[in-house]
């Protein structure tokens, strides 16, 4: 399922769970409040009526009480009533919907009804003489507020009809579910082109990304990016960048194996051609000989180029571990004694610490297995190789040196380059042995120097490596 939905989905619960719970939560205060405000008119009511019965009473006139409840259709002498034919009540004509639910009464000390409403009984509607209450009369149940004046002469009694309040909170109520069933899908159409908004950034990034090709490997642009998209394609950028240093590392050691292999495989080639045309034995043989020749050096030349090609940097730093350098380098001068003994070389370990180095083991193999190659095939026959393996400024150091011809100080930054030799050199080989040194060399962060034998010729070789 798609982020957007999922989004959607969840949002659209959250809110659902939030503005229903709302919407609880604000009927329920408002039938509090509206109670509230029902029951302080219906008091204020109460004490206006009686102050001004009172009033009157006082002053053996009716006029201001008279007036007032003139005014607001709600008077009605006791004496102008026919109780047989109407038992105290009556609609009113004209006037507000909800004035024929407000009544009131007023009593004396005395028990006697001195004033009423036309749609109250004229018995007491409650026997409380202060305080609210609820009663059911004339069929409807009624909210009633009754008030003794302060010399307990008189008691009003005003009651409203509860259903005027429920009338008007279900009003209320059903106005704000209908505004609650309209926001849902309002909500849910703005959360969708939100969301929308919001995952535009990635449809960028898709799009951007889709334009990538094996050839075109340019970085995702990370302009007017948010910054989760950013964090997204600053990832992106530094995979896309491993594959372009990938793909560049591997065209270019595709392209110089195969300007490489060129010449030993047309040499083989030429060879064979010789041998199979040849008129003599010894024409024969000697072809054939160079034919295994070639055939070696492109053998050699394959095993470099895997070698070289293994050696990966991008996941070089999980393979790293304690690797003791003395017995590894014993073990390739031991792998090397035939050569040396063919060649009637002498290798011998001068020097020789236990140090532990953190390294990869395979890597490092293939740094040794070089220079110990290299000087055991460049030395001259009868010729020596010395191998000191110490300290030195708190670092590991391999120095391997021999007697052989050496290489000039203006050439030794060239031969680190891949396939290159020096055009003096008689020696078999492929120039690609001190570039797969120099690999390990930057992979392991170690040092490297190159400089004049001891000895009257020859070259030295130091690699110091980090113990730590």
């Amino acid at each position: 399922m798609s982020i957007r939905y999922h989004l959607m989905l969840r949002l659209f619960l959250v809110s659902l769970v939030l503005v229903g719970g709302g919407a609880i939560i604000g009927y329920k205060d408002l039938q509090h409040e509206s109670r509230e405000l029902f029951d302080a008119q219906l008091a204020r009511s109460a004490r206006l009526i009686l102050s001004m019965t009172q009033a009157d009473i006082d002053q053996n006139n009716f006029s201001s009480v008279q007036q007032f409840l003139n005014q607001n259709q709600l008077q009605t002498p006791v004496d102008n009533y026919n109780t047989e034919k109407n038992e105290g009540f009556e609609e009113l004509s004209s006037g507000h919907m909800y004035e024929t639910k407000l009544g009131f009464q007023i009593w004396d000390n005395l028990g006697n009804l001195l004033l009423k409403s036309p749609n109250v009984p004229l018995t007491p509607i409650t026997q409380n003489k202060n305080g609210f209450s609820n009663n059911s009369f004339l069929q409807h149940d009624w909210r009633i507020f009754s008030l003794t004046s302060l010399d307990s002469r008189y008691r009003c009694i005003a009651a409203e009809r509860i259903d005027v309040r429920n009338d008007l909170i279900g009003k209320i109520s059903s106005n704000l579910s209908f505004l609650f069933i309209i926001l849902i899908p309002v909500l849910s159409i703005t959360m969708w082109f939100a969301i929308s908004q919001g995952l535009s950034p990635l449809q960028k990034l898709a799009s951007q990304i889709n334009r990538l090709g094996a050839e075109k490997l340019d970085a995702v642009s990370e302009d007017n990016a948010p910054s989760e998209i950013k964090t997204i394609t600053g990832a992106l950028n530094q995979l896309l960048s491993k594959l372009r240093k990938a793909l560049a590392r591997e065209k270019r050691i595709t392209s110089d194996a195969a300007h490489e292999l060129r010449t030993p495989l047309a040499a083989v080639k030429i060879h064979a051609e010789l041998a199979k045309t040849a008129t003599n034995k010894e024409d024969r043989i000697d072809s054939i000989n160079h034919v295994l020749l070639g055939i070696d050096r492109t053998t050699h030349l394959v095993d470099q180029i895997l070698a070289l090609a293994r050696l990966e940097p991008d996941n070089f730093s999980d393979k790293l571990q304690p690797v003791n350098l003395t017995n590894l380098v014993i073990d390739e001068v031991a792998l090397l004694a035939p050569l040396a003994h063919t060649r009637n070389v002498e290798i011998s370990v001068c020097k020789s610490e236990a140090l532990i180095i953190i390294a990869e083991d395979t890597a490092l193999r293939l740094l040794v297995r070089n220079l110990l190659n290299n000087a055991v095939s460049y030395t001259h026959n009868n010729g020596e190789v010395e191998i000191f393996i110490e300290t030195i400024e708190d670092k590991a150091c391999l120095i391997i040196q021999d007697n052989g011809p050496g290489i000039p100080a203006e050439d030794r930054e060239r031969v680190l380059q891949r396939f290159y030799r020096l055009k003096n050199h008689q020696t078999p080989g492929c120039g690609i042995g001190l570039s797969i040194v120099m690999s390990v060399v930057e992979m392991l962060n170690a040092n490297f120097k190159m400089e004049d034998s001891s000895s009257e010729t020859g070259l030295k070789v130091t690699v110091c490596f980090a113990t730590k």
